[in-house]
């Protein structure tokens, strides 16, 4: 829909990091509705935090914080684990990937 090539998206540039953050979180989006999940929601505190996505699975809850660089921040994912003791906290980022020679 942004009507980028390929290169611009598999390189970047300072377009493509604009939108970035929004093309990860879509592409995890796609992937959750690809394995089963028929609804995708989120969870806000009083617009001090953002859990990217809220996913049930076995009747238990797991927030999911997307990460679109290498920031290991997760002011929010601490903030929902506070109030909501979740068995597990979960935060993916590029950081478990790279490039082969």
């Amino acid at each position: 829909m942004l009507n980028i090539s390929q290169k611009t998206i598999v390189k970047g540039n300072a377009l493509f990091s604009e939108y970035n953050g929004a093309f990860v979180e879509n592409f995890v989006a796609q992937e959750l509705l690809g394995h089963g999940h028929k609804e995708i929601y989120y969870w806000t505190s009083n617009n001090r935090a953002k859990v990217d996505f809220i996913i049930s699975y076995n009747e238990r809850i797991y927030p999911l914080e997307v990460k679109s660089g290498m920031s290991t921040k997760n002011k929010s994912l601490r903030m929902y684990g506070e109030k909501y003791h979740p068995t597990a906290l979960s935060r993916t980022n590029l950081r478990n990937f790279n490039r082969g020679s």
